[in-house]
């Protein structure tokens, strides 16, 4: 009895290895490749516009292709699949057999460009999964990409100025998009640029571990967690303080122009780029560059939901009637500290002077002719002590018991290093006592006599007590 059963437990696992042995020599001799060869072959004999083409298709060899691109280091051996890619008789016919689209390939021939250079993907590899590298199984950081994506690569080796009349007009309008909606508030890019995110040099090629992936919906790519990160920054990442209101379509732009963010360079025989071509930035597209982001159009203070605290409106005349460049200046290259105002100086977020007066330049235009008339605290002694008592029953429903602002707060943080060291102690005399239009801030004594001049000069001196919020 036990005889039978072990013989017939060797038999079925001897018909499994014998199986399993075929199967895998009938793939050695029929890899897939050769399948698309030979309906590529068919193809070519049934669109054969005359005799001598037809006789040519049918002796038309199977075998394995591969292009070595050199200076890429690379081989690519798509066209084992794609093999009618560059044929004019491949027009109306399915992919992989299709001609490409367009005239790409007049300017960029496969025998030099391969196709993934452009459209990613397994160049070594020889069969449709691992060579379009989709699906965790098949280990591939950067997967074949969907077409909308594609002309990332075009920045690879082309500039904006080029490729907005010959093609690219989809990753230009992204980069158009990157600077307008204020992203390098943030972020870093080659050195200039906010710290409140991560800085996006090299981001666009990134492996896919480099991104929390937990959350994203469909197949766990760079691009799609990219897309999805502007369509909902907190669904994928819930601590992101990341804003975006973007309009249909702009979200993927954004992310074909952040897929060209890379670390490498192509080889210098590929890239057509005109580095003189980068025309001067005025201070409103620095504005909208650095500030936008936050400050909005700034002509009304926000209160911020993300941030938890009130970002000041700076266009705003009132503000811009008391605030010398002097004093614009020092807020911008210091920053505010406790808050997420960058100090903006070439050591820390990396504009120059020069870009930093074009933003103060933009930021004055609107300024009122008629001067500011001054509060005169240099002839008040400030007792700190009185200031405090006032403090608490004026100031501090706004910025807070303790002057930090913050959360659910209208006012700003009065402990920063600026306002503590930077700023003229007569511009905070001059805001208590004439407040600021167009923003919650009142006035105390302009329209409402509601404090005296020394009672001001009281609350300044306490003010100046605070401790800097940074160390």
């Amino acid at each position: 009895m036990h005889s039978r059963f072990y013989l017939s437990v060797l038999l079925i696992s001897g018909l499994l290895v014998i199986s399993y042995l075929g199967l895998t020599a009938y793939h050695a001799v029929m890899p897939e490749w050769k399948y698309y060869q030979a309906e590529y072959k068919d193809l070519l004999v049934k669109n054969a516009k005359d005799e001598a083409t037809k006789k040519r298709a049918k002796a038309m060899p199977l075998g394995f292709k591969q292009i070595y691109l050199s200076d890429l280091k690379r081989e690519d051996r798509c066209v084992n699949c794609h093999a009618g890619v560059d044929n004019p008789l491949m027009e109306d016919v399915k992919v992989p057999f299709k001609k490409h689209s367009g005239n790409y390939l007049v300017n960029h021939p496969v025998d030099k460009f391969g196709c993934t250079v452009c459209h990613e993907g397994q160049s070594f590899a020889t069969n449709k999964k691992e060579a379009h590298g989709k699906g965790h199984e098949t280990h591939w950081d950067h997967p074949i990409l969907p077409l909308n994506y594609v002309q990332n690569a075009c920045l690879q080796c082309h500039d904006l100025n080029m490729l907005t009349k010959n093609g690219g007009d989809n990753v230009v309008k992204g980069e158009t998009l990157f600077r307008e909606k204020g992203c390098k508030g943030c972020h870093k890019l080659n050195g200039v640029g906010g710290d409140i995110g991560k800085a996006l040099d090299g981001v666009g090629y990134q492996p896919i571990a480099y991104f929390p992936m937990k959350h994203v919906t469909g197949e766990r790519t760079v691009f799609n967690w990219l897309k999805q990160h502007f369509d909902d920054p907190r669904a994928l990442v819930a601590e992101s303080a990341m804003k975006v209101k973007l309009q249909q379509g702009e979200a993927d732009l954004l992310t074909t122009y952040m897929l060209s963010l890379r670390s490498d360079e192509m080889p210098k025989k590929y890239r057509r780029i005109n580095y003189t071509s980068q025309g001067k930035q005025d201070g409103e597209a620095l504005y909208k560059m650095y500030c936008g982001a936050c400050h909005s159009d700034g002509d009304k203070s926000l209160y911020d939901e993300i941030f938890k605290r009130t970002v000041p409106a700076i266009k705003n005349p009132s503000f811009l009637k008391i605030m010398d460049d002097k004093n614009l200046e020092v807020i911008i290259k210091e920053g505010r500290g406790g808050t997420q105002m960058t100090a903006w100086k070439s050591t820390a977020a990396g504009l120059s002077d020069e870009d930093i007066k074009e933003i103060i330049g933009y930021l004055v235009q609107n300024r009122p002719m008629e001067p500011q008339e001054p509060f005169g605290l240099a002839a008040f002694k400030g007792n700190a002590q009185h200031g405090k008592d006032i403090y608490e029953l004026n100031c501090a429903v706004c910025h807070g018991k303790e002057g930090k602002g913050g959360e659910d707060l209208l006012g700003i943080s009065l402990r920063s290093p600026v306002v503590q060291k930077k700023v003229d102690p007569e511009l905070l005399a001059v805001t208590i006592a004439d407040g600021r239009a167009g923003t919650p801030m009142p006035p105390f004594i302009k329209d409402s006599a509601a404090l005296s001049k020394q009672d001001v000069a009281d609350v300044v001196a306490f003010i100046r007590e605070f401790p800097s919020a940074a160390k």
